[in-house]
């Protein structure tokens, strides 16, 4: 109980330190003892800005009803996540995962997902919801039911027919190729692939999300989508490439990538070479491409199963959590989808809980019908 204790007054110095912020614009100085709360602070302008969008917030209120929801049996680790984001955010609210009278209309966010599956190259279709251990063609094929399949060989196969593994919206499912690449792929995705690699390259087809941990190899390992394609030959990165997206996107972790962009209505290509760091963002319609410095954390934030937003468009926000839990998302007016938000929270707290922050910091409603959700203000 001292912990929480010691947790709610760190929590009353935050706040006094933001309040003292609002008089004299001293955004620099808001916990700056803190490494861990000025990360999640991010840009102080950005602090500032959201402070005006939301200075009717009751912070002092918030925050008693916070001392009289918290449980004493709460891990520190997790109290302290809220405590820090919500405290720096203002936007949220201290206490905000305790918040129970949001307007949103939302009962349980613990749906029944479809279970991945493979398609091999015969046509024969997989589900990936049990444990399989199978000889196909000289190839062995292994999933242990813990979210991971894997494609292995003891000698050279002559087949380099493609497979697909198809994630289907609410899940997500980890790959392990035939040279040991390992792909993890998010919801709404499917990756086609050979049993085993040519000579010439490792080419593989991505539609969706996937991070992608290359195993290295004098072989080319190539990424292809629709409007874009990555040639590495061994590194780590992440690519977002739905088709349904405006922007597609290659995020660099680690080593070097060179990217190719193609638009679909001519033959004219751009290309770019990314550090760790740096990320490729590419406008198909627009035929734009961009090269930024980016946070990696929070760009990958969902392989470690979090929703961390910084600045979102709330259409952004609302199509990946549509992803993620299979809902049907619409906003009754286009313009709600500009709004504004900064989110970090657990991707398994649920989208009740997720929705309750967005009406928090935005002020929007939610209304659920089955796997419909409706965006209005």
């Amino acid at each position: 109980m001292n912990e929480v204790e010691d947790k709610i007054k760190e929590a009353r110095r935050i706040t006094r330190q933001i309040e003292q912020a609002l008089s004299n614009g001293t955004w620099e100085q808001v916990a700056l003892d803190s490494p861990r709360l000025r990360k999640e602070i991010g840009i102080p302008a950005r602090l500032h800005e959201n402070i005006k969008r939301h200075g009717s917030f009751d912070t002092e209120k918030a925050l008693n009803k916070f001392i009289v929801s918290t449980r004493p049996k709460r891990r520190l680790s997790v109290f302290y996540k809220y405590v820090a984001t919500v405290a720096c955010f203002m936007i949220l609210g201290i206490g905000y995962y305790f918040y129970q009278t949001t307007e949103a209309t939302v009962p349980s966010s613990r749906l029944l997902a479809q279970s991945a599956y493979l398609v091999l190259e015969d046509g024969k279709q997989i589900e990936l919801n049990q444990q399989i251990q199978m000889d196909y063609n000289g190839l062995k094929i292994i999933n242990t039911n813990e979210g991971k399949v894997s494609f292995l060989h003891d000698k050279e196969l002559s087949s380099t027919a493609p497979n697909k593994l198809v994630v289907p919206k609410g899940t997500e499912y980890s790959l392990q190729l035939s040279d040991g690449t390992n792909v993890h792929l998010n919801a709404g995705s499917t990756l086609v692939f050979p049993s085993v690699f040519e000579k010439e390259a490792r080419i593989v087809e991505l539609s969706g999300e996937g991070y992608f941990n290359v195993t290295h190899s004098g072989v080319p390992f190539i990424v292809k989508s629709k409007s874009m394609d990555v040639k590495v030959l061994g590194t780590t990165f992440n690519m977002t490439a739905y088709p349904e997206d405006l922007v597609i996107t290659t995020t660099l972790l680690t080593g070097k990538v060179a990217v190719t962009c193609h638009s679909q209505t001519d033959t004219t290509t751009q290309t770019t070479v990314l550090t760790p760091g740096l990320q490729a963002r590419f406008q198909p319609q627009k035929k734009v491409l961009q090269v930024d410095s980016v946070d990696v954390d929070e760009q990958t934030a969902w392989r470690r199963g979090e929703f961390a937003f910084e600045d979102v468009n709330l259409g952004n926000i609302m199509t990946i959590i549509g992803r993620s839990f299979a809902l049907n998302v619409t906003f009754d007016n286009p313009e709600l989808q500009d709004i504004k938000c900064f989110i970090s929270i657990q991707r398994d707290k649920g989208y009740e809980e997720i929705l309750k922050i967005i009406h928090i910091a935005t002020g929007v409603k939610f209304k659920k019908d089955g796997n419909n959700i409706r965006v209005y203000k």
